[in-house]
């Protein structure tokens, strides 16, 4: 029941955003921009050892995460800048939870980007994929995207105890470039770099991705399984830490600081 209402008003919410954003925002927020960044990783990876497919692959699984980080710090900062986060912390819905199916739905819509990027991949480098493993990427992808939402909310949690958390998501982002095996092997990394991305969320879904592209969906279950674990710790971890975050936030008279 408790799910059920916090995915309606997630629903709600992100239908609510058409009330001011301008289609044309949409897609350039959703399309454009990460278009370029996956045509320039695509042209750099033409000149590394690994195949354009790597790199295609890569950045397209990375750029879901554009709705999922950045989405989801959206929905608590909108509130405060809109003067209502008071108000919804005093209703008796759980805020963690609401707040969470919001961000949960903001990560979904990454996988149109996802989908639109690869699409953009295999037309401009001419990248081929079996036709049968397109549902296991799809799959892949939206799991993916769960898992990343996991991520967004923890970091979201940062403007109930700052003003604004753009910083640290930016570098979380483009941190994501480096650690996930996006555009560099894990096995070619530092030993620790290499064990912080095994613990980040969209590692082991671009393995999975990787692994359902390349025509091996025996792989994949396995790979996708310990993408769900990872999202749920984050997850979890984020839910805890809104908690934590909301008292510091009323003790020091920040909660409504824009």
């Amino acid at each position: 029941m408790l799910a059920g209402n916090a995915l309606r008003q997630a629903a709600f919410s992100y239908r609510g955003l058409f009330g001011w954003l301008r289609p044309l925002d949409y897609a350039i927020m959703m399309f454009v921009e990460p278009g370029v960044q996956l045509l320039f990783f695509g042209l750099l990876g033409q000149l590394g050892p690994q195949d354009t497919s790597f790199h295609v692959v890569g950045n397209a699984v990375r750029l879901m995460a554009t709705s999922a980080l950045f989405g989801a710090a959206s929905v608590i900062v909108s509130e405060r800048a809109a003067g209502t986060l008071s108000a919804l912390l005093a209703t008796p819905t759980p805020a963690a939870e609401t707040f969470y199916g919001r961000a949960l739905l903001q990560g979904v819509s990454g996988v149109l980007t996802g989908v639109f990027t690869l699409g953009l991949g295999m037309l401009v480098f001419g990248v081929r994929f079996p036709d049968a493993s397109i549902a296991w990427a799809l799959v892949a992808l939206l799991v993916t995207a769960l898992s990343l939402s996991g991520l967004g909310l923890l970091l979201a949690n940062l403007s109930l105890v700052g003003t604004n958390p753009n910083l640290l998501i930016n570098v979380v982002f483009y941190a994501l470039i480096l650690i996930t095996g996006a555009n560099i092997p894990l096995g070619e990394l530092p030993a620790p770099l290499s064990a912080i991305g095994s613990a980040v969320p969209m590692t082991h879904g671009l393995e999975a991705v990787r692994a359902a592209l390349a025509g091996q969906p025996d792989l994949v279950a396995g790979r996708l399984g310990w993408e769900l674990l990872v999202g749920v710790c984050y997850a979890g971890a984020g839910i805890l830490l809104f908690r934590c975050a909301e008292r510091h936030a009323r003790r020091s008279g920040t909660l409504d600081l824009v």
